[in-house]
C-alpha cells in the first residue's frame, strides 16, 4: 500500500497536447467603459500547443484571432452618445501562459478528470482598428485621428502591442485521449488606442493638412459641439488615464500526443 501511494503522488511524465479554440471577444475601453458580456462580442478562433509539465502545471502556447469593436451609440452615458464614434478592428494574438490546475488533473488512472484551472502570461498582438462613416469602414493610423503625424502632434501608435492574459477555467477528460475545457479570460494592454480613443481634439485644420477631408470627418463627429462656437479642440476625445482592455471566453478541445499514460512513471 506504501508503495502504492508513493506512485501515486509522483509527477507524472511530461506530455504534449495539441487543441483547437473557438469563442466570442469583445473590448472594454474609451468606447465601451464598463460592460462586460452584454457588449457586441463577436467569434474568435485560434489553436495551441500545451506541454503539462506536472498535474498541476503546464505551458501554453497559443495562437488566437479574435474582434472586438465599440459603438458610442450602444452607450446611456449622453456624454458618450454625443461624442457620436465607433471602431472595430481584427485582433491576432500570439501567447504564452501557466496554467495552474486546482486538482491533480490527468488523462492516467489516478488524478481527477475534472479541474478547474488559473492561468496568466505574456502576449504579443497586432491590431488594425477602422471606423465606419456612411457604411463604409477606413484604417484609421493612417489618418491621425488625434494628430498622430501632423507638425504639432503626437506620434503615430504602433499596430504591435504587448498585453498580459489571465483568466479561469475548467478542464475536463472525455476520452484517453480529448478533453474539454472551458476558459474566460482578459487582456490587459499597455496601448490606449485599440479603439482609437485616447487623447483630446486635435486641430481640424492640421487633420485636413495632414490626411484630407476623410481624417478630419473621422476625428470629431460629435453630434452636438462642445463649445459654443463649435470647435472642440483641445477638448478631451477620450480617457487617456485608462488603457483598453480586450476579453475572450470560449471552448478549448485538446488531444493528448503521444503514448497512453497509467499516471505512474515508465
Amino acid at each position: 500500500m506504501s508503495s502504492s501511494l508513493q506512485a501515486q503522488k509522483r509527477p507524472i511524465d511530461p506530455y504534449g497536447e495539441l487543441g483547437l479554440v473557438g469563442g466570442y471577444s469583445y473590448y472594454i475601453g474609451d468606447i465601451n467603459p464598463t460592460k462586460h458580456f452584454n457588449q457586441r462580442k463577436k467569434f474568435a478562433y485560434g489553436m495551441f500547443y500545451r506541454m503539462n509539465l506536472t498535474r498541476r502545471h503546464a505551458l501554453r502556447l497559443q495562437y488566437l484571432r479574435a474582434s472586438v469593436e465599440g459603438f458610442d451609440s450602444d452607450n446611456e452615458d449622453p456624454v458618450l452618445v454625443n461624442r457620436n464614434l465607433n471602431f472595430r478592428s481584427k485582433i491576432d494574438e500570439i501567447s504564452l501562459v501557466l496554467e495552474i490546475n486546482y486538482h491533480d488533473f490527468t488523462y492516467g488512472r489516478n488524478g481527477y478528470k475534472v479541474s478547474p484551472y488559473l492561468f496568466g502570461g505574456l502576449a504579443y498582438f497586432n491590431m488594425n482598428p477602422e471606423a465606419e462613416l456612411d457604411g463604409n469602414y477606413y484604417e484609421v493610423i493612417p489618418l491621425g485621428t488625434e494628430g498622430q503625424g501632423s507638425a504639432d502632434g503626437p506620434s503615430a501608435y504602433k499596430r504591435g502591442q504587448i498585453s498580459i492574459p489571465f483568466g479561469a477555467g475548467v478542464k475536463a477528460v472525455l476520452t484517453k485521449r480529448i478533453s474539454l475545457n472551458f476558459e474566460w479570460g482578459m487582456r490587459k494592454t499597455f496601448t490606449d488606442h485599440l479603439d482609437d480613443v485616447s487623447g483630446v481634439y486635435a486641430d481640424p485644420d492640421a487633420i485636413r493638412d495632414f490626411s484630407g477631408n476623410l481624417g478630419r470627418e473621422l476625428a470629431d463627429r460629435s453630434l452636438t459641439p462642445l463649445r459654443p462656437d463649435g470647435n472642440n479642440t483641445g477638448m478631451l476625445r477620450g480617457d487617456p488615464e485608462r488603457n483598453d482592455w480586450y476579453v475572450y471566453s470560449g471552448i478549448t478541445l485538446a488531444i493528448r500526443l503521444g503514448k497512453d499514460s497509467n499516471g505512474c512513471w515508465r
